[in-house]
C-alpha cells in the first residue's frame, strides 16, 4: 500500500486500513486452506507410507521365512540323498556278498558263469566311465546274445556242477520215482513254462 503525504480523513484511513485487513484476511483464508490441503496430503501421504511400510515388512518377512525354508529343504535333501547313497552302498555289500558265494559254492554252474560274465563287463563299463545308457544298451546286447543250444555240453555242464554235490550218474539213468520232464527242466534242456 502506497500512500502519498496528503493529509487523509479518519473515514478514509479506516477505508485503507479495512480495504487492507480484507485483503490480507482473504490471503490469510487462501493460506489456512492451503494448509489445510497440505496438511490432508501430508496424512494420505503418511497412511501411504505406513501401508507401503507395513507390506514391506512382511515381504521382508517372508523373504527371510521363504529363505529358512529354503535352507531346511535343502539339507532334508542333502539327508536323503547321503541316506540313500548309504543304503545303496549296504545293497550292493550285501549283493556282492551274496554274489560272491555264489559263485564260489557252483563255479562251474552255466548260469553263475554267465552271470560273472556280466558282473565282469558291468564292473569294467563302470570303471571306464561309460553313459549310462551305453552302459545298458551293452548289457542289453551281451545278454540278449543267441547261443547255439548243445545239450551235451548243457549235461555236461550240469554234471561238473553238481559232482562235488551228490549228483548220481546212476540216478539219473534210473531215476525211479523222477519224472524225466523234471529232470530235463533242471538240466536246461527244457524251459520251465513249457
Amino acid at each position: 500500500m502506497e500512500l502519498n503525504k496528503k493529509k487523509y480523513k479518519k473515514a478514509e484511513v479506516e477505508a485503507i486500513i479495512n480495504a487492507e485487513k480484507a485483503k490480507y484476511e482473504s490471503q490469510i483464508i487462501e493460506l489456512s486452506d492451503k494448509i489445510r490441503d497440505l496438511i490432508g496430503e501430508n496424512n494420505d501421504l503418511k497412511l501411504e507410507l505406513e501401508i507401503h511400510t507395513d507390506r514391506e515388512d512382511l515381504i521382508l518377512s517372508t523373504l527371510a521365512r521363504a529363505e529358512i525354508t529354503a535352507k531346511e529343504i535343502e539339507r532334508n535333501a542333502e539327508l536323503r540323498y547321503e541316506l540313500e547313497v548309504e543304503r545303496l552302498k549296504n545293497f550292493t555289500q550285501k549283493w556282492n556278498d551274496y554274489f560272491n558265494e555264489l559263485k564260489d559254492k557252483y563255479p562251474l554252474y552255466p548260469t553263475i558263469r554267465k552271470a560273472v560274465g556280466v558282473k565282469e563287463k558291468f564292473d569294467s563299463l563302470t570303471d571306464s566311465n561309460a553313459k549310462p545308457k551305453d552302459i545298458i544298451e551293452q548289457l542289453d546286447k551281451d545278454l540278449n546274445a543267441k547261443k547255439k543250444f548243445d545239450p551235451k555240453k548243457k549235461i555236461e555242464d550240469y554234471i561238473a556242477t553238481t559232482e562235488d554235490n551228490g549228483f548220481n550218474m546212476e540216478e539219473v539213468l534210473n531215476p525211479g520215482s523222477l519224472k524225466l520232464e523234471d529232470l530235463c527242466k533242471e538240466l536246461g534242456l527244457i524251459e520251465e513254462n513249457e
